[in-house]
């Protein structure tokens, strides 16, 4: 299970950001992962009494940001992850005015394009550095092919970045357990 605390700084609105919401929990749902997206006020008072937006941790809780534009992005970028030298991060950006260039490009509708820029970004953080494809949702930048794909409902994940993503979820404790097994194995009156 994945939260997102989601802040519409562009003023996106509740139905567009709905739909793209919605596109994106598809997207995430093909890949076995399943989200719940918060809705954040924007000014910091009414945010005291959503602290749950603000409570992010790494991978379980994403926080995912809708700017107008960047202040340093070239226009044609749809959004950004921010990632420490691990790997891990829980901030991703996203540029409407960008998308809305390329609905207008590609016809293709506001909430399909950002729904999956909220998915690739999002999957950027739970995939780690360098996770940029040379196909699918994952591609670096989108082309015609794959704008259609995504109107279609084909703009996905692949099965090995599906089961790395998953793979942050649940911690691998077999040597703990076989840890706790060996030290029952050794301890007096041990039934091992």
């Amino acid at each position: 299970m994945l939260r997102v605390s989601v802040f519409d700084d562009a003023g996106v609105g509740t139905a567009t950001l709905r739909k793209a919401e919605r596109e994106a929990s598809r997207v995430f749902r093909r890949a076995n992962i399943d989200v719940i997206w918060l809705e954040c006020p924007q000014n910091s008072s009414a945010q005291i009494s959503f602290g749950r937006c603000l409570e992010v941790s790494f991978p379980e809780h994403l926080e995912l940001r809708i700017a107008l534009r960047s202040r340093d992005a070239k226009t044609s970028t749809l959004g950004m992850s921010f990632q420490s030298g691990d790997g891990q991060g829980c901030y991703a950006d996203l540029f409407y005015e960008s998308t809305l260039e390329l609905q207008t490009e590609s016809h293709i509708g506001a909430a399909i394009i950002l729904g999956h820029a909220m998915a690739h970004e999002l999957g950027h953080l739970l995939l780690g550095t360098n996770s940029h494809a040379t196909g699918g949702l994952m591609r670096a930048h989108w082309g015609p092919g794959d704008l259609a794909q995504a109107a279609k409902g084909n703009l996905l994940f692949s099965l090995e970045e599906s089961k790395r993503m998953r793979s942050r979820f649940t911690r691998d404790n077999s040597d703990e357990i076989a840890a706790l097994v060996q030290e029952n194995r050794t301890a007096p009156g041990s039934p091992f």
